[in-house]
């Protein structure tokens, strides 16, 4: 009678091996496929911020920029008597407008938040 136990007990142990072993692996397989689908939701929600949140501001922030030019062209071009330096209007033009417009229509999607 122990001998049956005893081998009942083996072949249990063996089945629960074999069908444990596969199972498991069957398990990690799908999950190491996924590493990159959960990078890739990663990047979608950093597209996403950067769509809904970054590109609005930098929308914003080029219309302001837009019309403080006016009136810091009027301001430039009533000090050049008093300070001959051509590059200032680009100056000021570039801080206002360029920088603005290459946030939000130059730069990468969901990439170089900076806008460096």
């Amino acid at each position: 009678m122990k001998i049956v136990i005893r081998r009942f007990l083996i072949s249990a142990r063996m089945g629960l091996l074999l069908v444990t072993v596969p199972a498991c692996l069957a398990l990690t397989v799908p999950t190491m496929g996924h590493a990159s689908a959960l990078e890739k939701v990663g990047e979608g929600a950093a597209v996403g911020f950067d769509i809904a949140v970054l590109r609005t501001l930098g929308s914003l922030r080029l219309i302001v920029g837009a019309a403080a030019l006016i009136p810091a062209t009027m301001i430039t071009t009533l000090t050049l008597p008093f300070n001959r330096d051509p590059g200032q209007y680009r100056e000021v033009a570039d801080t206002l407008v360029v920088g603005p417009a290459n946030y939000v229509f130059r730069r990468p999607l969901g990439e170089d938040f900076a806008g460096e």
